[in-house]
């Protein structure tokens, strides 16, 4: 379909994937109007299923619709901006995510830390707490569908599962309809939606494996499981007991003893982080007590404390500053609210390893993030950490940062040395 115009307004121009349910393709558009440059959209083409007497169409509708809500009201949604039919085929056009998935961060043998994953569970269970407020089950929740956008940094929610099993659908001979195929990944997915009968709480399964994987390091396959067949990953991870007991009743085998919906888990997460009387405040200390305990080895060089003591200061950053606009400008505060970062940044970030990427100067604009002025670098104390100098700059990961001057793309690290 490379080429293809699609409503005589959408050029197809590369192929993303393919599955049972259909394939995905990026498209520019609007291809009807004298604009350029020309913007870019995600287009995912599904089989209508062959099955005669099926209102495909009115079901198709009804999903798309659920997209289109979610994605407009929610700004970690892409939004739904078409939906057709065209040779017997259904077609959905969707907001095109400029970043990257999360396999290219959870990677095999490189265990996340605790803050990192605290971080990541709040922030896609405050997503998935809105979805599951409207009765929506996402399906298939795995880090190829968590997306890192660029422009702020934050997690998008891609690849809703329910409008692809249109293209699974059958009738009995009972007549009743029903799906031929499971959706879902197999390794992310629990054994009730496995066997066709997925609940709110499978998202939250799919969601604890996720979050398991990035602490361990390990795939879903590597782990092993008891004779119950319940997950044993406890011993893949030294963490303390109340984020362990958290992260163990998201992977419950049996979905009764999970938290029901994201809400639930969401709130319980908060008041295991800021409950002084929770186990989760054990976060902080046995972070401190290993950081001593690796000081104080006599093998310890001092290359390796002070690797430690920046491990040290990533764990301690669970409570980590926020990003608020006051008028125009941008500032951060604590998690009491409290304005810590005095607003006076025209583009900003949030923090991530303990720097955030301001701009002075310029203007932010629907696509891409922004225009002019000069990106840099402030701690959280608001010091420069990094003057401006780059035309863009984008949140630092594993010490090392992408950023864009004089018309290239470049890395930097803490340094500000390019190292590629």
């Amino acid at each position: 379909m490379i080429g293809y115009i699609l409503r005589q307004r959408y050029k197809i121009i590369q192929k993303l994937g393919a599955g049972s349910f259909g394939e995905t393709y990026l498209a520019e558009y609007p291809q009807d109007l004298p604009v350029s440059p020309k913007y870019k959209c995600v287009i995912k083409r599904l089989t209508r299923p062959p099955t005669p007497g099926l209102d495909t169409e009115k079901r198709f509708k009804k999903e798309a619709a659920i997209l289109f809500k979610l994605g407009k009201e929610h700004p970690q949604i892409p939004e739904l901006y078409d939906f057709f039919e065209e040779n017997r085929e259904f077609y959905i056009v969707q907001e095109f995510i400029e970043g990257h998935d999360l396999s290219n961060e959870i990677i095999s043998g490189k265990p996340w830390s605790e803050a990192d994953v605290i971080q990541l569970l709040q922030e896609i269970l405050e997503v998935l707490a809105f979805v599951h407020q409207h009765n929506v089950i996402h399906r298939d929740i795995k880090p190829l569908n968590l997306m890192r956008r660029y422009l702020d940094n934050k997690l998008v929610l891609i690849d809703f599962g329910a409008i692809k099993e249109i293209s699974t659908f059958k009738v009995n001979i009972q007549g009743q309809i029903s799906s031929t195929i499971t959706i879902g990944t197999r390794d992310y997915m629990p054994s009730e939606q496995w066997e066709g009968h997925p609940q709110l709480c499978s998202d939250i399964y799919a969601l604890g494996m996720t979050a398991i994987q990035a602490l361990t390091g390990l795939t879903p396959q590597q782990l092993p499981k008891s004779n119950t067949l319940e997950l044993r990953w406890r011993d893949y991870a030294q963490i303390n007991d109340g984020l362990a007991n958290f992260l163990t009743k998201m992977v419950e085998r049996d979905f009764r003893q999970r938290y029901k919906n994201a809400d639930e888990a969401l709130q319980a997460l908060k008041l295991a982080l800021f409950n002084p009387q929770s186990s989760f405040t054990s976060v902080t200390m046995q972070a401190f007590k290993l950081a001593q305990l690796r000081l104080n080895s006599p093998v310890s060089s001092p290359k390796f404390r002070f690797a430690n003591l920046e491990q040290l200061a990533l764990e301690l950053s669970v409570y980590s500053l926020k990003l608020v606009k006051i008028g125009d400008k941008y500032g951060y505060v604590d998690q009491a609210g409290k304005l810590v970062i005095q607003a006076q940044f025209d583009i900003a970030r949030d923090f991530s390893e303990g720097w955030a990427a301001v701009n002075i100067g310029g203007r932010e604009s629907l696509f891409g993030g922004g225009s002019g002025g000069k990106w840099g670098y402030i701690d959280k104390s608001g010091s420069w950490v990094i003057k401006p100098m780059f035309d863009m700059a984008f949140s630092f990961r594993d010490g090392r940062a992408k950023v864009e001057i004089g018309g290239q793309e470049r890395i930097i690290d803490k340094t500000s040395m390019f190292i590629d």
